[in-house]
């Protein structure tokens, strides 16, 4: 699966352990947020003053590295 800016946090999340080191990274502690169901990808960015494009290839880097 490709992860993409409407893709939900939680079902990043799902994909691997690797995806969720690259949250961890960030300093984004998305695993205890209320809003992972909630949250996209672009929001998560957009509210933490990430550069979406780099984020997102980030955690396509990581999502394929555990395929």
């Amino acid at each position: 699966m490709e992860i993409k800016k409407d893709t939900y946090v939680v079902e990043a999340l799902k994909l691997s352990k690797e995806v969720a080191e690259v949250f961890r990274k960030y300093k984004l502690d998305c695993l205890k947020c209320k809003g992972m169901s909630e949250d996209t990808i672009e929001k998560v960015a957009f509210n933490n003053g990430l550069d979406l494009k780099v984020f997102l290839e980030d955690l396509n880097k990581a999502a394929s590295c555990a395929s």
